[in-house]
């Protein structure tokens, strides 16, 4: 069993409505029969409003699907951008440029090119279904929340090898985080095969609300160790949207397509 975070950002969100319908009317039925066989859970969450300071850590604000997989949805196939169905998805018109990845040429890429200024490209990770590192808060229950999720996907800037930037997050940016007396809950995974990006960590920071988030991270800047490799001077030191993706969420799903999902039903 793996666990699969998509992470998506709409470039202007005046396409928000048009998105919405594409993925609710077409893409998720699309999912359900192509991947449906082979998929135990189809969850998507909608982002919730950024707090203030959000873009400092590379916010996003669309949505994040949730999928865990029984098998790897590509296969035997050589290639991410299809997985070998019978009748390809239907994507909608000006979904690259919408979605922040105007250098693809389809609609699923190997390649990842985030900018803090330019585009914002679908962050997609597998991982194990269950956590590689608990850091804090484990044995929270729901009658503890509600919990507000920062999800964070992030990799070491190029040049910085898996074993320098791990010793940085294991032994000084996860302890001075876990400090934080509004941090609830704090969880980290390994990113797994198959690799659809350079992103080799996804974690968990859970929060009261978006108040005790700011506090955490706007307010009261952690005081993390500064890694000799960093590129950006700024606390955490990696690059908002280029090094590192976040997205702010409920800890309840949207939609579970796989049980909840009844057709696209519209006002009469």
């Amino acid at each position: 069993m793996k666990r699969s975070y998509l992470t998506l950002n709409i470039m202007d969100e005046n396409d928000l409505i048009y998105m919405n319908r594409w993925l609710f009317k077409d893409h998720a039925p699309d999912t359900v029969s192509q991947n449906g066989p082979i998929l135990e859970r189809y969850c998507t969450y909608r982002a919730l409003p950024f707090p203030q300071g959000a873009k400092e850590y590379g916010a996003y604000n669309w949505r994040m699907t949730e999928h865990w997989w029984r098998e790897d949805p590509w296969g035997h196939i050589d290639s991410s951008e299809n997985h070998g169905s019978a009748i390809c998805e239907i994507w909608p018109e000006r979904y690259n440029d919408i979605i922040g990845q105007g250098h693809a040429s389809g609609a699923r890429t190997g390649t990842w090119k985030g900018e803090p200024e330019g585009d914002h490209p679908p962050v997609f990770t597998f991982v194990p279904y269950r956590p590689n590192n608990c850091f804090k808060g484990a044995g929270i229950t729901l009658k503890e929340g509600p919990f507000y999720r920062f999800v964070v996907q992030f990799k070491y800037p190029e040049g910085v090898s898996y074993e320098e930037g791990e010793e940085w997050f294991l032994n000084h940016f996860a302890p001075e985080v876990s400090k934080q007396p509004e941090l609830l809950r704090f969880f980290a995974f390994k990113v797994i095969e198959p690799f659809a990006g350079p992103f080799v960590r996804v974690m968990e920071l859970w929060y009261k609300d978006p108040n005790s988030w700011k506090k955490a991270w706007v307010d009261n800047i952690p005081q993390i160790s500064k890694p000799s490799w960093a590129t950006y001077d700024k606390a955490p030191y990696l690059q908002p949207y280029v090094d590192w993706v976040s997205i702010f969420l409920e800890e309840r799903a949207e939609c579970d397509f796989l049980n909840d999902y009844n057709g696209y039903y519209t006002t009469a």
